[in-house]
């Protein structure tokens, strides 16, 4: 094995997108809207692609829910959608320091990812980074996989991709990435790695 490329949401760190919701429905009230509004919002995949910049989509998203609330509150509560892993920032501290090259490929916005690594170490020792809104494609898009694999000097068949979203494994796959669905199983991780011979 070559390298590791893991991603973020769901992999590195836990994501509770519902605890974000229930502090946005208190900063705005009447927002009666689900989770899944909120994320099929225009404004939330062009922050995602690069298309926004943070400040500029805390305004649109302000503008879109009615609300006259600071762009910092708004941006607490955007990124209060995160709780810590410790068991996978670990195993990503032990392929980091087997030597293997070790990379992050995530769809996230500016605001999230500047949240993140102010609290996770662990990504700034990455190999390197492949993040959606620098390189304005998105998860399952062959592009996205494409883009990494030349801007890293990656060969496919060579490259263990661990995402907790099927659709994202099977653009992996796509392209000859050895993808694997995480499911949440640290222990299986760890063996899958191991089997893949990372010196853990």
């Amino acid at each position: 094995m070559v390298a590791v490329i893991f991603d973020l949401g769901n992999v590195l760190v836990r994501l509770w997108p519902e605890r974000g919701l229930a502090r946005l429905r208190r900063l705005v009230p009447g927002l009666d809207r689900e989770l899944a509004w909120l994320q099929a919002l225009p404004e939330v995949e062009a922050v995602a692609r690069g298309a926004l910049d943070g400040p500029a989509f805390l305004e649109a998203l302000a503008r879109r829910l009615g609300t006259r609330a600071p762009l910092d509150e708004l941006r607490e509560v955007w990124c209060d959608t995160f709780e810590p892993w410790p068991e996978m920032e670990a195993l990503a501290e032990s392929v980091i320091a087997s030597g293997t090259a070790t990379y992050l490929a995530s769809n996230t916005d500016p605001l999230h990812y500047a949240y993140l690594a102010a609290r996770m170490p662990v990504l700034a020792r990455m190999t390197g980074l492949h993040l959606s809104y620098e390189v304005g494609a998105f998860k399952p898009e062959r592009a996205f996989y494409e883009g990494a694999l030349a801007r890293f000097g990656l060969v496919a068949g060579q490259c263990l991709f661990l995402d907790d979203r099927p659709e994202n494994v099977d653009g992996a796959r796509a392209v000859g990435l050895e993808a694997r669905v995480f499911d949440g199983d640290v222990a299986a991780a760890r063996e899958l790695l191991r089997a893949r011979g990372v010196a853990l």
